[in-house]
């Protein structure tokens, strides 16, 4: 069966490195997430403005879509494809994997203490989401937990990004994937 794999987390926790590493590992085609929010979204969020939940599910319909398809494409030979995506809630995954028809779905979840997040996202540059949007975030990540797990018969992994490099993270998320 074909797998989706999202990279999520709070803004800052590296999910677009970390998927691209994970892409280039599987020799499978990379969806940003962020390159699929409406317009709209993009504009409240540079604006300062947190998304709701109405604001996000059709964006994460389209991340399902877009990445399912991908893994189902014939010409893809590797049957993966991996997203980057927050997906902060619980119900969000849920929702993602629901949506997803054609594959399984693997969900990484990235994260880190607030204080390391706020200095990540201050230090970059060119991206619409700002520091001062974090603690929005931070409000309502469900970090995954229990039988969210992948070892406890769930879709997830979850990964404390402060430590280590993207490349040894990468290296401890594929020993744990089932993919």
């Amino acid at each position: 069966m074909p797998f989706v794999i999202i990279v999520g987390g709070p803004s800052g926790t590296g999910k677009t490195t970390t998927a691209t590493l994970l892409a280039k590992h599987y020799n499978c085609p990379y969806i940003e997430g962020d390159d699929l929010h409406p317009k709209a979204n993009v504009e409240k969020m540079s604006r300062g403005e947190p998304l709701t939940d109405e604001d996000r599910w059709g964006w994460l319909e389209e991340v399902s879509h877009v990445s399912t398809q991908k893994a189902i494409d014939p010409s893809n030979k590797s049957g993966l494809c991996i997203a980057s995506c927050s997906m902060l809630k619980k119900k969000y995954r849920e929702f993602l994997a629901e949506k997803g028809k054609g594959a399984e779905f693997r969900f990484i979840f990235l994260h880190a203490s607030f204080d390391n997040i706020i200095k990540r996202v201050a230090a970059r540059q060119n991206h619409f989401l700002k520091s001062n949007m974090v603690k929005s975030q931070f409000d309502i990540m469900e970090v995954p937990k229990t039988d969210e797990l992948l070892k406890n018969g769930g879709k997830a992994i979850a990964v404390n990004c402060e430590t280590g490099t993207p490349d040894s993270l990468t290296d401890l998320i594929v020993h744990q994937l089932d993919v």
